[in-house]
């Protein structure tokens, strides 16, 4: 136990160096200007604002040791940057789905960028009721290729997420199961809205 120990903490040491969160931490900037650009090149063309807004983060240490360990990995700092996708992570909230899809696209397609794969999510949600996009890219900076997942949702998905999170995903609350089905039908009904909202913009489109 003692040892298990020992080899945890080096873990933590070890991902808490700057000089191992820095290529995670300029690939997350790199990824944001790209997206503000595309947000900006969008929004001419299409005459509204399409991203609301653009975050990132780094993983903490005793994050990444955590989801090592729940996937059944060892505390291995080297295993951790091959096998975790969202060391680095962004996320693009827009206001439209079809928005979503023309900045992961536009996202993907960015020369240098080695596209690794995309999980949709909101064509086919999580069993929880969970929708987003999730862009997994490997991103140069320097002479490395650094992975960068990036979710992309609308303002209604992120909210939903926002919640589910906090109470179900980082409190581990087990009295929350009794609220699981209330969260898929919430989820469903954001999905209607969603589209709801996209019709009516379509609407205003065709009229002017």
């Amino acid at each position: 136990m003692e040892m298990l120990i020992d080899t945890y903490a080096k873990f933590i040491e070890e991902w808490g160096k700057q000089s191992r969160r820095e290529p995670y931490e300029k690939a997350c900037m790199q990824v944001h200007k790209r997206l503000q650009v595309i947000n900006e090149e969008m929004s001419n063309q299409r005459g509204w604002i399409c991203i609301k807004e653009i975050t990132w983060r780094v993983k903490t240490p005793d994050s990444c040791l955590n989801k090592m360990l729940d996937k059944g990995y060892a505390a291995d700092v080297e295993l951790a940057a091959e096998k975790l996708n969202d060391i680095a992570g962004v996320r693009a909230v827009c206001y439209f789905l079809d928005d979503m899809y023309q900045v992961m696209e536009m996202l993907r397609t960015t020369p240098g960028y080695e596209f690794i794969k995309v999980k949709d999510y909101v064509k086919k949600p999580k069993a929880s009721g969970y929708q987003s996009l999730h862009l997994i890219m490997k991103i140069p900076v320097g002479e490395q290729m650094v992975k960068v997942e990036t979710q992309i949702r609308t303002q209604a998905m992120d909210f939903w997420s926002d919640i589910e999170h906090h109470f179900v995903y980082k409190t581990n609350n087990l009295n929350i199961e009794e609220c699981e089905e209330e969260f898929l039908k919430c989820s469903k009904s954001i999905r209607k809205i969603d589209k709801q909202m996209l019709k009516i913009r379509r609407k205003i489109e065709n009229t002017q």
